[in-house]
């Protein structure tokens, strides 16, 4: 084979491999997020879980390290160590009902509940991030009225995957 040939083959051929490389790392990008979160979450590392967070969510005030902390050792840690031990982790299964957001659907062995994370990719040079409030919130209908064990944790408003918020007064006062 001439050199001439090959150089040519080598030229088509890297750019196509670069292709396949970058969508492969785009596409897998959800999950090395979530990944990433439920190591933190079972290893109880909040600064990373706080990292995870959108934007969104800190600067509007809904989430802090130290409210993140609280919500970990009064909440996730007993929740976490209890109901969804890792070691029983059987199946992740995954679907996306809204733009830009993803849902993760996380069975384990010997538990019919299902425990939930939602993904989402703010527009702008955000990656994906976990909005933490709205985990908890959606975990905490698992265990009675999520709003309630929210203010008891000290939230006032849960971040949506949408970039919004909603509040948890009472309303029925």
């Amino acid at each position: 084979m001439p050199v001439r040939t090959l150089v040519r083959r080598l030229l088509l051929l890297c750019p196509l491999c670069l292709i396949v490389v970058g969508v492969w790392w785009v596409w897998q990008a959800p999950y090395r997020t979530l990944t990433t979160f439920l190591e933190a979450l079972y290893a109880g590392d909040c600064k990373t879980i706080y990292n995870l967070t959108p934007n969104y969510e800190r600067r509007y005030g809904i989430v802090t390290l130290e409210l993140i902390e609280r919500t970990y050792s009064q909440f996730l840690k007993p929740y976490l160590l209890t109901d969804f031990p890792r070691h029983r982790l059987i199946q992740i299964q995954h679907d996306s009902d809204r733009p830009r957001s993803l849902i993760f659907y996380l069975r384990f062995s010997g538990q019919e509940r299902l425990l939930l994370v939602y993904l989402c990719n703010p527009p702008g040079r955000e990656r994906w991030k976990v909005p933490f409030s709205y985990f908890v919130w959606l975990n905490a209908k698992l265990y009675g009225d999520a709003n309630t064990i929210m203010r008891q944790l000290g939230y006032e408003r849960v971040a949506t995957p949408e970039g919004s918020a909603f509040s948890l007064k009472e309303w029925w006062r």
